[in-house]
């Protein structure tokens, strides 16, 4: 008989800020510069979402309250993150539970609100935030490109629409080839 396997899931680094995962640390903080500590004026990537507050308000004299690209409730700069360190033990608990599926049902709907209720005023956010998406879907101009799934729009706003380039316009003519200096005109052949 052969041994027994373990079903020990191993956990694969993540980003705290959007939940996606890498094969290693070194991905992670690549992926962290880029997405959510790239400063937004001249791109430059910082290494902590303080790092970028700091840049932004020192050389650009602007403030920046909310990290780039981050899930809803996730946006803050208070937290310190540096790759996998700084990451909030309670999410990080919760985060191993729900890879490993140990998440009660229960748990799950209470996020959504107070016993698993939406309240009203909430509800009809989302349903006049969906409408104003299927309304700019329908009414985008043809040809238009659509980002891909899982990319954020700036800054929470509405779905973008990106039109695609124009080719070039065709020329009447070909412009004539340069005259080189110290060469006589060419002659037609008789």
């Amino acid at each position: 008989m052969g041994r027994k396997r373990s079903k020990k899931i191993d956990l694969k680094p993540w980003c705290w800020y959007c939940e996606r995962e890498f094969e290693d640390e070194k991905v992670l903080i690549q992926h962290q510069k880029a997405r959510h500590f790239k400063c937004h004026l001249c791109s430059k990537r910082l290494n902590t979402a303080n790092g970028m507050v700091i840049h932004v308000a020192q050389v650009h004299k602007e403030t920046v309250r909310v990290v780039p690209n981050a899930m809803r409730g996730r946006e803050t700069t208070e937290v310190d993150i540096f790759g996998s360190l700084g990451v909030p033990e309670a999410d990080k608990a919760d985060y191993e539970m729900r890879k490993r599926g140990v998440v009660e049902p229960e748990q799950k709907r209470a996020r959504q609100g107070e016993g698993g209720q939406v309240d009203a005023d909430q509800l009809k956010w989302q349903l006049e935030q969906h409408r104003l998406a299927m309304q700019q879907q329908q009414y985008a101009p043809p040809g238009a490109v659509r980002p891909q799934f899982g990319h954020a729009p700036p800054f929470g706003g509405p779905p973008a629409m990106y039109a695609p380039p124009r080719p070039p316009m065709p020329m009447a003519m070909p412009p004539r080839p340069p005259v080189m200096p110290m060469m006589p005109p060419m002659r037609p052949p008789m």
